[in-house]
């Protein structure tokens, strides 16, 4: 396969041969550096505004899918477990069908198309449940196995921006920013979502509601997913920061302008990004505080 050749060359980088060491040795200062000259391109802010701002979009979702999940699914632990293995070949299938297929595919399209699909895949499985037309366990973890291709192609995307961000030199750097800022979109959106769902009345949080299973809450819950699917669609809205496509990304690094400012701001975002869903999601491990509305309770007062 043409394309699957030319992407391993372009990204493949030889190994010295073993005891050889490499002639190119920079000090500390210099990498950091080099680093620094990275961070103050627009383009590198923009790609940690998109990792960053649409994990956080996307990822604010209903604190009633485990309840949903145990109580009116009955989901059990075996079961659970079987179906994630089943999901994880399928995620490898994936990724595999991307590599051999869609390799030179629009990283927003795909992006796009995929977000759309796992929701609209996953909205009948979670309604049905909740309105008690289909509460079968089976039926329910089916969604968890036909959403995997497509999360592939969303883990694929993701690495490709990675890989084309990085100059010589600076690979384990830029991984290891954007992985970091992206990762850090998840606890922050479960912040957001604890403080959010922590409003609902009755409690999405509270085991007796589903095991009363009131017409009125049953409607409660499925608000509450279909503000998940919202935010899920409004994520779409960040594409625009993403790089179309290998070539566009390299334009941009190389035509966008630089600043310090720029490198300012990414830092800021990394660093109260960790500092917000530490805190939170701290505050609602602990007996103590767990209670406060900040950490998604209704009040310790």
């Amino acid at each position: 396969d043409r394309k699957k050749a030319g992407e391993e060359a372009a990204h493949a980088a030889p190994e010295p041969p073993a005891g050889m060491a490499y002639e190119d040795r920079r000090t500390i200062a210099e990498y950091c550096g080099q680093v620094w000259e990275l961070l103050r391109g627009r383009a590198m802010l923009s790609v940690i505004l998109f990792q960053f701002c649409g994990t956080v979009i996307g990822g604010i979702s209903t604190t009633a899918s485990g309840e949903v999940k145990q109580y009116w699914a009955g989901v059990k632990t075996f079961q659970n477990a079987c179906f994630s293995l089943v999901g994880l070949a399928l995620f490898a299938a994936g990724l595999s069908l991307v590599r051999a297929r869609f390799l030179g595919a629009s990283w927003r399209l795909m992006l796009a198309a995929t977000t759309i699909f796992l929701n609209v895949v996953d909205a009948p499985f979670a309604f049905f449940t909740i309105f008690d037309v289909v509460r079968n366990q089976y039926f329910y973890l089916g969604e968890t196995v036909l959403v995997e291709i497509p999360a592939a192609a969303n883990f694929v995307v993701a690495t490709f921006v990675i890989v084309e961000m990085a100059e010589g030199g600076d690979e384990g750097v830029v991984y290891g920013l954007l992985t970091t800022t992206a990762n850090l979109g998840g606890p922050f959106a479960q912040a957001i979502s604890n403080q959010l769902f922590g409003l609902w009345r009755p409690s999405l949080s509270n085991s007796a509601n589903y095991i009363e299973d009131s017409a009125s809450f049953r409607r409660s819950v499925a608000w509450s997913f279909a503000i998940s699917y919202f935010f899920s669609f409004l994520s779409l809205a960040t594409l625009p920061l993403l790089p179309d496509q290998k070539a566009q990304a390299q334009e941009r690094k190389r035509t966008w302008e630089k600043r310090d400012a720029y490198a300012y701001a990414s830092l800021s975002i990394v660093g109260f990004g960790l500092l917000y869903s530490v805190t939170v999601n701290s505050l609602a491990m602990f007996p103590a505080t767990m209670c406060l509305k900040l950490a998604g309770g209704d009040g310790c007062g």
